[in-house]
């Protein structure tokens, strides 16, 4: 039933089911008798429809006619017959009605009167004639013929002039609304349903397009419309269904709903007089079908069905005449009002305001937009000739009044450039023209200032060309194309090939030997023929003094005086080839030493593998030497043994060098308490300072609790700091000392790594936070650093020492390297690491009496965010 077969279905038993309802209710209430029929509305729903959905559902109208014809007395042919009559009755009218590009809204005279003439008039005459015919072969009576006849054509045709307006209008409202609404559920049910949630949005005060204005218009059209439904109510009631109104009142009182009738058809168009005729009607019959009302004679108590008939056709012709005209002149309007809003936004656009002058009268109008020209509201002051003249430049006033005095004495028109001077002191060119006619005379005025800028940009644009031409960087030649004949040349190309001026004027490139390689000309001239321009081509030419250059030029064809020219464009690269070559070199040169760096890594990683089976193979056979009493060979396996780890270490410092430099340095971030980093620092660094009877002291301030960074990394560079303040010191001291500071600006970007490669990290089991936030988690607030400061009262270094100290395999110098030993990447390493964490590491020391390392490290380091 979804399908479009279900649908057209559906609507036919619709319907069908509609008309039968329709026909059992008139049957029972508006056929007084066989021949006394007050009016017919299944004439209308018929014809309602067909407007309504079209032509093709007119198998809906013939069921429901079946159908209702079955169930009255008359036998089954007369029921076919019925049926069809009806059905061609409605399908001529509804032809009829498409043969005048009818439209259901009713806002159009044309339409109106078709309804009224074509449908209720002539298409009628069908079913009326079949109906009389009928009823006279069952009455076997034919004297009555033409009077039964009139007033079945009389009830087919208010049927029609009161329910299918009714329906039509409200109809097509539906309709509109139905087709602007996006639903996949596309039932009647469904679509009111729509509506109503529609109208409750767009009728609250919080509808961002309802504003209080249109709310308050609303709400008055509401309670005018409700005022007016009460009022008719009332009074067709009082008219028509009153039993005590004739004792009382011996006036035509029927007439008094009239007033309302223009007051709908007036105010809420065909809508409201469909309903206010269809409402009168309705009291109108129900009164006379209750023997009360004007249709009742009450001397003999016969329902003048007649005169019910001619007051509702006459109420309702008049009604829908006047609410038609309404619409016409309503939308002429409209159309009159959109076509000034047209005029002025076309006019804003061009900038163009007119004015008019009735010569009778001396009447003078501006538009809007002259008032905009002016920088003027609109009509904030009355047009007149002086106050335009005022706002003339003082230097063109004379051209404007005696341009005016002529087209008023002479009848001449003119077209004339000048100045305005607004009030805010700027000035603006306008042209205005004017055009004469018996009556008046009206004037463009547009503002062309853009156009006269632009006018004068040119003018300076083709003198600063000029100019560039002689002083620009680049060499500008121009030459025809046939023979490549120079025309014009500056300076910079002469400089760059050595011609001077007067021996390039006049001489062509095969003259001049320009050109190095013959082919690649002859290809740029098939280029130049084809596309018309060449753009950042390299090739070669030769100087004057036959040296071969690179050139970069860009060659346009163009047009002088109707003869082909080349506009070439040069500049000499030859010097930045050479440096491009350089510079690959260069770059060539930093991949190798990538590639060195990356194969340190590979090969430093690879050699950890054996030597840590050396180092263990060699503990185990120091324990069994020892075990088996082999003194001779212990102290030579714990050399092999110190050796190795020695090694070992160089290895490992080589390794984190190499990836510090490859890129591939990972840092995996977790919250530890300082407390416990100290502790496992001084648990390694005490034996080393033991080692050559030095001190060794730990002072930490009281606020630090946590830190969130990669704290492999911050004990290595610890390790690496303390480790060489005990190395080059002897019975000495060697401190660490930890505080922190804040720093002060809010707007300092957040110290971050880039995210671990591996997805699942453990951390380490001192480890208070086991997640990894990123820098979009963080505060926006001052950043919290933590300060190691390491001092030592070792040897201490000068300052041609500590400008290298830094430097990768490098150390105070070749004695330190001799005496102490070490690969000279510890600081080289530490430092790196600290940057790469978004601090920094620092050194003061004086010769002989020690040094001081200060390491600056981030309390809290995140995860640089993906893009």
């Amino acid at each position: 039933m979804k399908g479009k077969a279900g649908k057209y279905l559906m609507t036919i038993w619709l319907i069908a089911a509609v008309y039968l309802a329709t026909a059992k209710l008139t049957i029972e209430t508006l056929i007084l008798s066989p021949t006394d029929v007050i009016f017919l509305p299944t004439a209308g729903i018929a014809q309602a429809a067909l407007l309504l959905f079209g032509g093709q559902y007119w198998p809906g109208i013939a069921l429901g006619a079946v159908l209702a014809n079955l169930l009255s007395p008359t036998g089954s042919m007369a029921a076919i017959l019925y049926s069809l009559s009806v059905t061609l009755q409605v399908c001529l009218g509804t032809w009829l009605l498409k043969q005048i590009n009818f439209s259901g809204r009713l806002q159009r005279l044309k339409d109106v009167l078709g309804l009224i003439i074509l449908a209720a008039g002539i298409s009628t005459l069908i079913g009326s004639s079949f109906s009389t015919v009928h009823l006279s072969i069952v009455l076997s009576d034919w004297t009555k013929f033409d009077e039964i006849w009139t007033r079945y054509w009389l009830a087919n045709a208010i049927g029609i002039l009161v329910v299918t307006p009714l329906l039509l209008t409200w109809g097509m409202r539906l309709q509109d609304r139905y087709k602007r609404q996006d639903t996949t559920e596309h039932s009647f049910l469904a679509t009111i349903g729509q509506l109503w949630q529609n109208y409750r949005q767009t009728s609250t005060p919080e509808h961002p397009e309802y504003t209080l204005t249109e709310q308050a218009t609303q709400l008055l059209y509401s309670l005018e419309a409700l005022g007016w439904l009460l009022l008719s109510l009332a009074l067709n009631w009082f008219v028509f269904c009153s039993r005590t109104r004739t004792a009382s009142i011996r006036y035509p009182l029927e007439y008094l709903p009239y007033p309302l009738i223009v007051w709908a058809s007036l105010r809420f168009g065909q809508r409201g007089a469909a309903i206010a005729h269809f409402l009168t009607a309705t009291f109108a019959v129900w009164g006379l079908m209750r023997d009360s009302g004007p249709f009742i004679d009450r001397s003999t108590d016969i329902p003048q069905i007649f005169s019910l008939q001619a007051f509702i056709g006459v109420m309702i012709i008049t009604g829908l005449v006047l609410a038609s005209t309404v619409a016409e002149r309503q939308q002429a309007e409209a159309a009159l009002r959109a076509s000034e809003a047209s005029l002025a936004h076309a006019q804003g656009i061009a900038q163009v305001g007119h004015w008019d002058l009735v010569i009778r009268g001396s009447h003078l109008y501006w538009s809007d937009q002259l008032y905009r020209i002016l920088n003027l509201e609109p009509q904030s002051v009355p047009a007149t000739l002086e106050l335009f003249l005022q706002s003339v430049h003082p230097e063109d006033q004379n051209l404007v009044r005696q341009s005016v005095e002529q087209v008023l004495d002479q009848q001449h028109p003119y077209t004339i450039d000048y100045r305005l001077v607004l009030p805010d002191g700027r000035q603006r060119f306008v042209c205005e023209q004017t055009v004469i006619s018996p009556t008046r005379i009206s004037g463009t005025v547009q503002d062309i200032t853009d156009r006269k800028r632009s006018e004068i940009a040119l003018r300076a644009s083709e003198e600063r060309f000029s100019k560039t031409f002689a002083a620009s960087p680049i060499g500008i030649g121009i030459c025809t194309f046939s023979d490549e004949c120079f025309l014009d040349v500056n300076q910079s190309f002469l400089r760059q090939l050595g011609w001077k001026q007067d021996q390039v004027i006049n001489a062509t490139t095969q003259q001049l030997k320009l050109w190095v390689n013959s082919e690649e000309h002859l290809q740029l001239r098939e280029v130049l023929q084809q596309h018309h321009q060449v753009s950042n081509l390299e090739i070669q030419v030769y100087n004057q003094a036959s040296e071969i250059r690179n050139w970069l030029i860009s060659i346009e064809l163009i047009d002088l005086g109707g003869i082909e020219c080349l506009l070439m464009m040069g500049n000499d690269i030859t010097e930045r080839k050479q440096a491009s070559l350089l510079r690959n070199a260069k770059e060539a040169a930093e991949a190798a030493n990538r590639a060195k760096s990356l194969f340190l890594a590979n090969m430093s990683h690879e050699l950890r593998t054996p030597l840590n089976a050396i180092l263990g193979y060699s503990e185990l056979l120091r324990e069994d030497a020892q075990d088996m009493g082999l003194e001779e060979f212990v102290g030579d396996l714990k050399n092999i043994h110190v050796a190795g780890h020695h090694l070992l270490d160089l290895i490992n410092d080589i390794l984190d060098f190499s990836k510090i430099e490859a890129g591939r340095m990972n840092f995996h971030l977790e919250t530890y308490t300082v407390a416990t980093l100290l502790w496992e620092v001084e648990t390694t660094i005490a034996p080393l300072a033991e080692k050559n009877t030095n001190t060794f002291k730990i002072e930490v301030a009281e606020e630090i609790d946590i830190i969130h960074t990669d704290i492999t990394k911050v004990r290595q560079s610890l390790l690496n700091l303390l480790s060489n303040a005990c190395k080059f010191t002897e019975q000495g001291l060697v401190t660490l000392k930890v505080w922190t500071e804040t720093s002060d600006s809010l707007t300092a970007e957040l110290p971050t790594v880039p995210a671990p490669d591996l997805p699942n990290l453990t951390p380490q089991k001192d480890s208070l936070i086991t997640d990894f936030p990123s820098a979009s988690q963080a505060n926006t607030k001052p950043i919290t650093y933590i300060i190691f400061q390491v001092i030592d009262s070792g040897i201490g270094m000068s300052p041609r020492q500590i400008t290298t100290i830094f430097n990768p395999f490098t150390q105070a110098d070749e004695s330190t390297t001799r005496k102490y030993g070490g690969t000279g990447l510890g600081l080289t390493i530490t430092r790196k690491l600290c940057e790469l964490m978004g601090g920094q590491l620092t050194v003061t020391s004086e010769l002989g009496h020690g040094s001081t390392f200060i390491m600056r490290l981030p309390q809290f380091l995140y995860y640089a965010q993906e893009d």
